[in-house]
């Protein structure tokens, strides 16, 4: 069961970084996106999008590539630090779109689609790595 959770978190970490590079591309170019509504651009113009600077496209890049690199990893390793590893990585982004999120509706008073797309699946994440920590803790 706990692999076939790892690789749901694999797949989603996958459509993460797919959603990311699409994301990041437009704030790189400063180019428009295929959104449902206006809010993608205004949150891609809002100077809050780039916390130190960075876009906040690149922090989902980044952490859904490690969070692809770890969960393929413990396709081939049992090594318990892989998995405090995605949980560190997951409750980082959960705790960075629930940040996002509380921005683009109350300060940039906007909303992306694909920074919602992404926040509800860095929770899915989020909970199936909990239910895998807590597998692996029963198992003990």
């Amino acid at each position: 069961m706990k692999s076939s959770y790892n690789r749901l978190i694999f797949i989603l970490s996958l459509i993460g970084i797919l959603v990311a590079i699409y994301v990041l591309q437009s704030f790189i170019r400063q180019s428009s996106i295929v959104c449902v509504n206006n809010g993608c651009e205004i949150v891609r113009k809002s100077l809050y999008s780039y916390p130190l600077g960075i876009p906040v496209p690149a922090f989902g890049l980044i952490g859904y590539s490690l969070l692809t690199l770890f969960t393929f990893l413990r396709t081939i390793s049992s090594d318990r630090r892989l998995l405090y590893g995605i949980l560190g990585i997951s409750v980082f982004g959960v705790l960075f779109v629930s940040w996002f999120t509380f921005m683009e509706l109350f300060i940039i008073k906007a909303v992306c689609t694909w920074c919602a797309v992404s926040a509800i699946n860095m929770f899915i994440i989020f909970f199936l790595v909990v239910k895998i920590h807590q597998m692996e803790v029963r198992k003990k």
